[in-house]
């Protein structure tokens, strides 16, 4: 099999892309890597795993990243990560965009997506599908990402709920995954959708690597043995080489499905950069002190967070005033004396507010297309569609030489 390799080298970390097309007729994975993110120690992997057909996973290779850094650069944080906000957002209208498009030629493509932002000690993953993220870190394997299949009792449950029904492990008999894009007549059916499950971590100065990879890598291993495998090569092989012996291992094994997958290692810079991070993060606290935990009392059922624990029990419904006289004066510097009854009762004032996944043995379900027949539409409107290979690009990507998304952004 032809197993074509990508490397991208920065002081905080070596990343390494290997894909192939397997035994499939085409290839319908894309992926996208955008360096540096917001900063030179931000960056964004994107995984896209197309079904029925490459366009969908095409067209978000190219528009869905560029419009999410876009979005993020718009309304930084202090971290410059997307929000979970925004993430939901730029997901559903990249989704509606793709849709519109593919009804004029009646296209049935889908894709799932996977969409990892990392910036500093911060990282947040969206999830769209059946592709998944795993962190080693701490000597244990970290699973960021759940599968979303029809089979899945949460997912299950939604899709019955709509009045579909899964069959087989399929949606309506049919497709494999129970969110992604496009795939027209199950959104108009509403059992498909493009919700993203976004999950945010904070990595140590511990984390070694992170691995990215759509579903024909992970249907041949658990979570656990992809982790092993890396761990028992990762120090006595270059990157390329691990994790091309990775995807060559995927396809003894049997995968008959197109492979993508990005290994993240982290170097020394970045441990460094980590502990930088959290030792200004203690001192902060430091000087801000913040007691999560603790709560104060008061004479109804809800408790104020933000108080000491040991704090007598105070009523702010019944203040305690049976010991203040109107006429009573408080004794000043000045010659005036100052009635108590001219100072403000408002225990509001006197109480600021304080604001504070198991891993199983992949399925083997192979293609996750739908089939051709017992659609739940009887027809499509047709507009013109432009060709595939005209499709317009971000200004801010670049085609690859594999046909995907390997960029080096502005």
């Amino acid at each position: 099999m032809n197993i074509q390799t990508k490397k991208q080298q920065c002081e905080f970390w070596d990343i390494v892309e290997c894909t192939t097309q397997g035994n499939r007729p085409s290839m319908e994975d894309r992926s996208t890597l955008l360096y540096p993110f917001t900063s030179t120690s931000s960056v964004m992997l994107g995984v896209f795993d197309g079904h029925a057909g490459g366009q969908c996973s095409n067209y978000l290779a190219q528009t869905l990243p560029g419009e999410l850094q876009k979005q993020t650069k718009q309304h930084p944080l202090k971290t410059q990560l997307p929000t979970h906000e925004l993430l939901q957002d730029v997901f559903h209208s990249t989704d509606r965009q793709w849709l519109s498009q593919a009804k004029s030629k009646a296209i049935e493509d889908g894709s799932t997506a996977l969409c990892v932002v990392l910036d500093g000690p911060e990282l947040i993953v969206a999830n769209c599908g059946d592709s998944r993220a795993l962190l080693h870190q701490a000597g244990q394997t970290i699973a960021l990402t759940r599968d979303h299949i029809p089979e899945d009792d949460d997912e299950k449950q939604r899709i019955i709920k709509l009045g579909g029904y899964v069959i087989g492990g399929r949606l309506q008999g049919k497709l494999g995954v129970s969110r992604a894009f496009g795939n027209i007549e199950f959104k108009e059916c509403k059992y498909l959708i493009s919700d993203p499950e976004v999950k945010e971590v904070s990595l140590h100065s511990d984390a070694e690597f992170l691995v990215v990879g759509c579903d024909g890598l992970f249907e041949q291993f658990t979570n656990d043995e992809i982790i092993g495998f890396i761990k028992n090569k990762i120090s006595s092989n270059p990157l390329d080489v691990v994790v091309k012996d990775l995807v060559d291992e995927a396809l003894d094994r049997g995968s008959n499905d197109n492979i993508t997958v990005i290994v993240v290692k982290f170097n020394k810079a970045y441990s460094k950069l980590v502990k930088k991070s959290k030792k200004a993060l203690s001192k902060s606290q430091k000087i801000f002190p913040v007691s999560k935990g603790s709560t104060l009392k008061t004479s109804g059922k809800n408790k104020i967070p933000g108080g000491s624990s040991s704090a007598k029990p105070m009523s702010l419904s019944e203040p305690n005033v049976s010991k203040i006289k109107k006429d009573n004066t408080l004794r000043t510097a000045g010659k005036h004396p100052i009635s108590s009854s001219s100072l403000p009762m408002d225990p509001g004032s006197l109480f600021p507010s304080i604001l504070p996944f198991s891993d199983k043995k992949s399925r083997k379900s192979g293609s996750k297309s739908p089939s051709p027949k017992n659609s739940c539409r009887n027809s499509l409107r047709s507009i013109d569609l432009p060709p595939e290979e005209k499709t317009k690009t971000h200004s801010g990507l670049k085609s690859s030489l594999f046909g995907r998304t390997l960029t080096k952004s502005s």
